[in-house]
């Protein structure tokens, strides 16, 4: 037999011994007690018996018990590589963006918070929080090759700069797809931009079948612009942008995710201060990833 043949035909094997070592086990196991039942209290009574077949059922159960910890340091493992690579692959594109150590990173950092605390305050799982969050600080990377005058333009954007600004989400979604750790987090800045009613962009989603991390992102990105000073205007106050938020519930928004926006936005009220989301995560025993 050539070795292109062998080859296979060994790896195949080795699958095989592989599932089926764990039946083995069992069935030689079992063997094992009734033959050392059986032999020790024919040979020294019914006691002895007893106390060999503790023995080796003892044994057994530490045997199962350091496979399975090794299977568990193994996936662990695993998952350990993956979060570090996500969060270097998130740190390349926040410096892509500028999200270096400045005011636009404190404000990105804020908005991701508040994103994640409503997430949080919805009951959502671990993933889907943290999810969200990366997704709050990631959601521009489709406008890096969109021309800073644009970007930045005071005026109204005429229909090819419309267009352009337009394709951002797609563009994200494009680049961060490429990523596996990154897909879920793709999928929400795909559809950031679309509304509750099925007059957004790119796609045109209505309600539910918008995801819900980028329901969540939608209410939490409008607050934040209309709470944050820009080239064409002066900031709102937190009670009208509220009011604001509130007015276009069911048309722009969710109003399940206002009304758990509203709860988390309530304690802070008035202010600048930022919802304590590491206090809420902590309180929701969630694990905060970068």
């Amino acid at each position: 037999m050539s070795r292109k043949v062998k080859a296979p035909v060994g790896r195949i094997y080795k699958r095989q011994l592989t599932r089926s070592q764990g039946r083995t086990f069992s069935v030689a196991l079992v063997w094992t007690v009734v033959v050392v039942l059986v032999t020790t209290t024919v040979s020294f009574g019914l006691v002895a018996g007893l106390a060999c077949l503790t023995i080796t059922f003892a044994l057994a159960s530490w045997r199962e018990w350091r496979i399975a910890e090794k299977e568990k340091m193994s996936v662990q493992t695993r998952l350990d590589k993956l979060s570090r690579e996500r969060g270097s692959v998130i740190e390349v594109l926040c410096n892509a963006l500028g999200l270096e150590k400045n005011v636009k990173a404190a404000q990105a950092q804020r908005v991701a918070d508040l994103a994640a605390s409503v997430a949080l305050q919805m009951r959502l799982r671990e993933d889907e929080v943290n999810r969200v969050r990366q997704a709050a600080i990631l959601h521009d990377v489709g406008k890096i090759g969109i021309a800073e005058n644009v970007l930045s333009k005071p005026d109204t954007l005429d229909d090819s700069e419309w267009k352009a600004m337009m394709r951002h989400p797609e563009v994200g979604h494009e680049i961060l797809s490429q990523v596996s750790s990154l897909k879920g987090v793709a999928e929400v800045i795909h559809s950031h931009h679309e509304r509750f009613d099925g007059q957004g962009y790119p796609r045109g989603l209505k309600g539910d079948d918008i995801p819900v991390g980028s329901r969540i992102y939608a209410v939490v990105d409008a607050y934040a612009a209309m709470t944050s000073d820009r080239p064409y205007r002066k900031k709102m106050e937190h009670d009208i942008a509220v009011r604001e938020i509130v007015r276009n519930s069911l048309t722009q928004f969710d109003p399940g995710v206002v009304e758990a926006f509203l709860e988390v936005v309530d304690s802070t009220a008035g202010s600048d201060k930022a919802p304590d989301f590491e206090a809420l995560a902590t309180e929701r025993a969630v694990t905060i990833q970068v």
